[in-house]
């Protein structure tokens, strides 16, 4: 008999959600950053469509890049809201938070705005390299004034000797915005943030599905170090007999098509990562080891799973939005 770890009900990432896999996708945006950051450019866009796991691939890159980098670089994840008006004390306020101030309240816009600049000049000042990295997620909410803002916090740093590259992540309408802003010859916020240029896709192929796969039979483990990766706790006989979630690949891409096929859908295929890893906890959690407990999953498991994703529903939704 198989022991497994003793986890609490509900506390495995795979329950939580609090868990990273990289993808072809990431990699290549990992690699994208990093060129930027040799080039020592200001700033530039990744943009995509909504659920393709942008955020999570910014979590990834947070935590990997200073160890790829082999240095200590100040990096930020700046999350926007949806701002009616530009406000300074509200912007400044959250870029505050963003950034881990223990103050990000108190005082006037112009007190917030010192207090930020002061802030990261500490901290590129803490390093040899003089370097900040600031992921803003969801840029396409920003406005003009936003961006004349940030680029006065910018232009400081830069007087410094600071280099502050942002990287603008959101979605499509961040192209529209760049398009806005040279037709109306903002240049100076395109030469700052908006040179350069990515686009994150989902899993577009049987290849890419079946790396993000083998994340869970190989680079997932809980508790750390125990050597039980995620596959192998919830299906932990099957692991043993040499059954991999990467077997799956070809079953699963078989569904997506027909599913996608049955629905009428007629765009690229690509599946943003918010549904595979949607079906593939749902899998996990209702026929593992704390469910069903069956001994292995078939394509009638994978079938209701990724219905239980809202997958086809999106794609629906998405191809009538286009």
């Amino acid at each position: 008999m198989i022991i497994r770890p003793n986890i609490s009900p509900g506390l495995h990432p795979i329950e939580t959600g609090t868990y990273l896999v990289a993808t072809h996708k990431i990699d290549s945006m990992f690699e994208v950053i990093q060129q930027w950051y040799d080039e020592r450019a200001t700033g530039g866009i990744i943009f995509g469509r909504p659920r393709l796991g942008k955020s999570r691939a910014i979590k990834y890159i947070i935590q990997t890049l200073p160890l790829f980098l082999e240095r200590e670089v100040p990096i930020f994840h700046i999350c926007c809201k949806q701002y009616k008006q530009p406000n300074p004390g509200e912007f400044f306020e959250d870029l505050l938070r963003g950034v881990g101030h223990a103050f990000a309240s108190s005082g006037k816009p112009s007190a917030k705005r010192d207090r930020l600049t002061k802030f990261l000049i500490e901290r590129a000042e803490s390093t040899i390299f003089r370097r900040i990295i600031m992921f803003v997620d969801d840029a396409q909410l920003l406005h003009e004034l936003h961006y004349g803002w940030l680029m006065d916090i910018y232009n400081e740093l830069d007087r410094l000797g600071i280099t502050l590259t942002v990287i603008l992540v959101g979605q499509e309408e961040l192209l529209f915005q760049r398009s806005a802003f040279l037709a109306s010859k903002k240049t100076q916020i395109v030469g700052r943030f908006m040179v350069k240029q990515h686009k994150f896709s989902g899993i577009e192929s049987a290849e890419e599905l079946r790396v993000c796969l083998t994340g869970y039979d190989e680079d997932c483990e809980y508790p750390a170090e125990s050597g039980w990766s995620f596959t192998k706790y919830f299906f932990p006989e099957a692991f043993v007999e040499g059954y991999k979630l990467s077997q799956c690949t070809d079953d699963l891409i078989e569904l997506y098509e027909e599913k996608r096929k049955n629905a009428g859908i007629k765009t690229s295929f690509e599946i943003p990562m918010q549904y595979v890893t949607a079906t593939i906890e749902y899998a996990f959690k209702k026929f593992g080891a704390n469910g069903k407990g069956v001994e292995w999953l078939n394509k009638s498991h994978w079938s209701e799973a990724i219905d239980k994703s809202g997958y086809i529903d999106s794609e629906i939704y998405y191809e009538i939005a286009l």
